[in-house]
């Protein structure tokens, strides 16, 4: 066995003998990695046997066979980098979501065929993040905002086929809205999640064009601000005299949800949300996957904590390893002074955090709206020689408008 066939193993247990048939003659033609054996007795040593790269199981095989062997898998050091594909009897959302939180990467609805096989293997390993805007406070247009884009903060999260996350609703939303509309005609089934509800990280969410799309699924998620729902919240921003459409205009299906502090779990995705200092209550959000990290960080400030605080730490410990770290960095440390209790963070700081927390990647975000390219040129430069300076391993970058980034392999797509 070459190593490439090692790489792009297949195992198929299906209960279904016509379509295990059916998949098996179509492999014949073309496809010598996808092995479909009769599922009888011994799966976690057909499993092991097979050294399948991806797993599709049938969750219809007799008794709970199919999520007993899931569990085995998972709970198995040995085999935690294969990917299981969950095949499901039908494509209700309640069979989708059992699959997923019992720890399947994929799932695939009955019947298939094998070039519906071979697209959830072109995505089964997918966590990609794109920066649709990565700005603060205002938007910035103009010549000084053109290589690294002009749009507040938004930043989309995508897993596997079907699994989409956004974190905050800056003007970037409303790039990302054009560009889900050209792409699919505004089709968009995926989660929302605000990290507080100041203008610049709430005010496009009226101009995101699936909203207002019947057949959509969404969650929109975040903070309540003391007795204030964060239904309540965006109700108050939409209630037709701040903005002239309301949330009753909205065509999808759009459920609404508070966020506090604390692991919470969403499409079998770990999401951690931590306090930050910052006026109001607001969240920062670690996702973990497939062995790999983003944690976005915006709006926080690092510095004036007071002495007896452990505030610092207990922030470096939440981004422990992370692989990448998107973090506020407002202001150079000669601005700071005269921004404290702002509630963003000055360079040196950041720097001083990612170190602590040996992160894997720095993406320098949140810039003040007076900073144009070049100014976020000299930021990246002074946080380049810092980290130099500290011994730090991890690599500085400014977040770009446009750019997509492969978690898994640590390295930009476009």
């Amino acid at each position: 066995m070459t190593k490439t066939e090692t790489k792009d193993r297949i195992l198929l247990l299906e209960g279904d003998e016509s379509q295990r048939q059916a998949i098996a003659s179509e492999s014949a033609k073309g496809l010598p990695s996808l092995f479909c054996p009769k599922p009888l007795a011994g799966l976690m040593e057909q499993v092991a046997d097979a050294a399948a790269r991806v797993i599709f199981l049938d969750e219809e095989l007799p008794g709970d066979v199919a999520y007993e062997l899931l569990s085995d898998i998972r709970a198995n050091d040995k085999l935690e980098r294969i990917r299981v594909v969950m095949l499901t009897s039908g494509n209700s959302e309640e069979s989708r979501s059992k699959a997923l939180a019992a720890g399947a990467d994929e799932v695939l609805a009955k019947p298939y065929n094998l070039d519906q096989v071979m697209a959830v293997m072109d995505t089964v390993d997918r966590f990609h993040i794109t920066f649709w805007g990565a700005r603060g406070t205002l938007p910035l247009s103009g010549e000084n905002s053109l290589r690294y884009g002009g749009n507040t903060s938004c930043l989309g999260l995508d897993i596997g086929r079907d699994r989409h996350f956004i974190f905050d609703a800056g003007t970037g939303l409303r790039k990302y809205s054009r560009h889900l509309l050209e792409a699919q005609g505004g089709k968009f089934n995926g989660r929302v999640f605000i990290t507080h509800p100041h203008w610049d990280h709430l005010n496009c969410l009226p101009f995101f064009a699936p909203f207002f799309i019947p057949g959509n699924r969404i969650s929109l998620m975040g903070p309540p601000q003391g007795e204030r729902s964060f239904r309540n919240l965006i109700d108050g921003q939409m209630d037709g005299i701040y903005f002239p459409v309301t949330v009753n205009a909205f065509g999808a299906d759009v459920t609404y949800g508070d966020m506090l502090d604390g692991q919470h779990w969403f499409d079998g995705v770990s999401l951690r949300a931590f306090h930050l200092s910052h006026p109001g209550y607001c969240l920062g959000y670690r996702i973990d996957h497939f062995g790999r990290s983003v944690a976005y960080i915006t709006d926080n400030e690092l510095g004036n904590i007071p002495p007896d605080s452990d505030f610092v730490e207990r922030l470096a410990q939440f981004l422990q390893g992370v692989d990448v770290l998107i973090h506020d960095t407002a202001y150079f440390d000669h601005e700071y002074p005269a921004k404290i209790n702002w509630g963003h963070s000055n360079v040196s700081s950041v720097v001083r955090l990612a170190h602590a927390a040996k992160v894997g990647k720095l993406f320098l975000f949140h810039h003040d709206p007076e900073h144009g390219d070049e100014d976020l040129d000299l930021k990246l430069d002074k946080a380049t020689a810092l980290a130099d300076e500290l011994g730090a391993e991890f690599e500085c970058l400014n977040a770009c408008e446009g750019d997509t980034w492969d978690v898994m392999k640590g390295e930009k797509i476009t």
